[in-house]
């Protein structure tokens, strides 16, 4: 185990440890160990056992250090979307960077079964249903709740993909303007062509939980990962704050969704 990754780990532990206002006896006698082995585990001297790491979890991590080890050590999260979206649906605000698709609770009906359908062929048409119905689920209640406050910015790319073939794109365009156009939602589109393109690592985003407390979420073809070290999200912010400002305006931004709309309808 690298000695960086046992050291960042006993930091944390040592901080919600004083943050717990414990002792290390006292959050010994918690997590059923000795005060030497939490000393060693805060100096990073030791590997925590995967019986210690659940147990400091429970204790004083309340999932914080869990999906901080699982960070640390490369092995990320299975993409738990149900997780996802529930803190999605109980945060304060979302940023986020799409290149491929538009957000799950964005989508309309027949946007997200063509999505699904193309994406996961292995489905049987019961599980598509369900996966479908769970989606519209939270884009119904995203579209009427007031929280969380959503920046987007999506890769001009996106407006010319065809998921579910013309009208169903132009249904899912005219969804997205909509939302902009009533300020449910802040968009920006990023250039395709900027020489300077911030966004070639993959969709993001960094979610503000309830709390103030902020994590990110990252996604690749075949993976999602949860990142919950303030490092870690602070770049993820940054990189963010560079898509922003490179990208067109909410206005420009908008007057682009609707000439899309425009062409679609033109081709029809």
């Amino acid at each position: 185990m690298p000695k960086q990754v046992l050291l960042r780990y006993g930091r944390e532990v040592a901080r919600l440890r004083s943050e717990a206002e414990l002792t290390q006896t006292s959050l010994a006698t918690r997590v059923q160990s000795s005060k030497s082995q939490i000393s060693d585990v805060e100096c990073g001297k030791a590997p925590p056992s995967v019986k210690l790491r659940k147990a400091l979890d429970e204790a004083i991590g309340f999932g914080r250090l869990a999906r901080l080890w699982e960070d640390l050590t490369g092995s990320g999260r299975a993409p738990w979307l149900s997780e996802i979206a529930t803190a999605i649906q109980d945060a304060q605000a979302v940023w986020e960077y799409q290149a491929l698709a538009f957000p799950s609770y964005l989508q309309t009906e027949a946007y997200a079964r063509a999505l699904v359908s193309a994406s996961a062929p292995w489905l049987s048409p019961e599980e598509l249903t369900k996966s479908v119905d769970e989606r519209m689920t939270r884009a119904t209640h995203f579209v009427d709740a007031l929280r969380p406050l959503l920046w987007l910015v999506l890769d001009q790319s996106l407006l010319s993909r065809r998921y579910g073939g013309v009208i169903t794109a132009r249904e899912q365009l005219s969804h997205l303007a909509d939302l902009a156009e009533r300020e449910r939602i802040t968009l920006q589109i990023m250039p395709a062509d900027h020489p300077r393109h911030p966004g070639n690592s993959g969709s993001f985003r960094v979610i503000t939980l309830q709390d103030s407390t902020e994590l990110a979420y990252v996604e690749s073809a075949e993976e999602g990962r949860i990142l919950t070290s303030a490092t870690v999200v602070a770049r993820r912010r940054m990189l963010f704050g560079s898509l922003q400002g490179l990208a067109w305006d909410p206005e420009g931004s908008l007057r682009a969704v609707r000439d899309e709309v425009k062409r679609l309808d033109s081709a029809g």
